[in-house]
Parts: structure tokens; sequence; C-alpha cells
């Protein structure tokens, strides 16, 4: 499993979730918003791999692909730090502790 799939799995769950939200925590709305912004983040991981592939297949010594692995290891550092919310979950893999 990659760490992608860990989270939108783990996002699944939370959003099954979310019509139980006690009104205090802003209730559903505000665990949907939560899951969406965490969703896109998913979203900006993906878009930054593909870009990152791509740029290194045209030239690994090129200064756009050290662009793109410098940005594909911030969305991946910022991915680490999502899935570390859910650090005991079985299905977690300590080696995205961040």
């Amino acid at each position: 499993m990659t760490i992608v799939e860990f989270l939108e799995a783990r996002l699944a769950e939370d959003e099954r979730a979310a019509h139980a939200a006690p009104p205090a925590s802003g209730g559903p709305p505000r665990v949907g918003a939560e899951a969406a912004a965490k969703r896109r983040v998913l979203g900006g991981y993906v878009a930054a791999y593909r870009a990152c592939s791509a740029a290194l297949l045209a030239g690994p010594t090129s200064v756009q692909s050290v662009e793109a692995v410098a940005a594909l290891y911030a969305w991946r550092s910022a991915l680490e730090h999502l899935a570390a919310v859910y650090a005991g979950h079985p299905d977690y893999d300590p080696s995205w502790r961040p």
C-alpha cells in the first residue's frame, strides 16, 4: 500500500464518520472541508510526482528536473505529516514517519 492509497482510505473513513461529528467541532461541514483540503494535498503530490517523472526523463541534471525533485520532496513531506495522524492504524508504514 502506498502512502497515497493509505491516506485516501483514511479520508474515506473520516468522511463516512463525519455525520457523527459534534456541532462544537464544526460538525459535518468542517469535517468535510478538512477532508477536501487533504484530498487537494494528495492531488498536489500526484501532480508533482508526474511532473517530476516527466522532467527526469527529459534530463535528470537539468534545472527543471532539480526543481521538480525539490517540489516532489516538499509534497511528500506534507503527506508524511498527514499520515502521521494515523500512526496507530495497522496499515500505517513506519517508514512514512516525518
